[in-house]
C-alpha cells in the first residue's frame, strides 16, 4: 500500500512503501556485510577489539556476530524513520541526513569517552562511521526513487496527467499552420453587391 504525501515542490506525490522497504532491506544486508568485513579487518589484521559504547571500557563479545546484526537493525530502523519523514515533512532527505549524522556523532563520542585503548577507540569509531555513512547514502538514494506523482488526485484534488511517466512535460498544442481566419478556410471574404440576400462569399 502506498501512502499519500503533500507535495512541497511540484504536484502531489505518494510514497511507494514496497519499493522503500525493499531498498531498506537491501541496505540492511549491505550494512551487515560492511560491519562483518570491518570487524574481521580490525580483529584479524590490526588485532584490536571493538569498543563498546559504554564507560566501562569493555570490548564487544562475539563482535563478528553482534555488530553486523546491530548494523542491520539500525538500517531497518533508519528506513522506518525515513518512511515517517517522507509522509510528514517538507524536506525529508535533509531531515533524515541531519538526524542520522547526529546519531552517528553521539555514538562515536560515547566510544571515545569510554575507558580503553586509543587504538580500540579509533578503530571502532571508523567502523561505526563507515556503517552509518553507508546507511545514510543508500537510503537517501532509495528515498529519491520511492515517491511518484499521485494517481488519485492527492491532497490538492488534481489528477495525474502522466507527464512523469512519459518523460516529457506538458506542452500546449502547436498552432495550426497556415492560420485560418474566423470564417473557416476561405482566404478572403468580400461583400458582393450583385449577390442575392447580401450573402458573403
Amino acid at each position: 500500500m502506498s501512502y499519500p504525501q503533500r507535495s512541497w515542490d511540484d504536484g502531489d506525490v505518494e510514497v511507494v512503501s514496497k519499493r522503500l522497504w525493499a531498498g531498506g532491506v537491501a541496505t540492511a544486508l549491505v550494512a551487515a556485510g560492511i560491519a562483518f568485513v570491518g570487524v574481521l579487518i580490525i580483529n584479524s589484521i590490526f588485532e584490536v577489539g571493538i569498543q563498546a559504547a559504554g564507560r566501562s571500557g569493555a570490548l564487544v563479545d562475539n563482535a563478528s556476530t553482534v555488530i553486523p546484526i546491530a548494523a542491520g537493525i539500525a538500517a531497518l530502523a533508519s528506513t522506518a524513520l525515513l518512511h515517517l519523514l517522507l509522509m510528514t515533512t517538507p524536506r525529508p532527505a535533509s531531515f533524515f541526513s541531519a538526524i542520522a549524522v547526529l546519531v552517528i556523532v553521539v555514538l562515536i563520542l560515547q566510544v571515545f569517552l569510554a575507558d580503553g585503548s586509543i587504538s580500540a577507540h579509533i578503530a571502532t569509531g571508523i567502523l561505526y562511521a563507515a556503517i552509518g555513512i553507508a546507511i545514510v547514502s543508500m537510503l537517501s538514494g532509495v528515498s529519491a526513487t520511492s515517491v511518484r506523482p499521485a494517481t488519485h488526485g492527492g491532497w490538492g484534488g488534481r489528477e495525474y496527467d502522466g507527464r512523469y511517466d512519459a518523460g516529457y512535460g506538458t506542452h500546449d498544442p502547436q498552432p495550426q499552420y497556415p492560420p485560418q481566419n474566423y470564417y473557416g478556410d476561405q482566404r478572403t471574404q468580400r461583400y458582393d453587391p450583385r449577390g442575392q440576400r447580401d450573402q458573403w462569399r
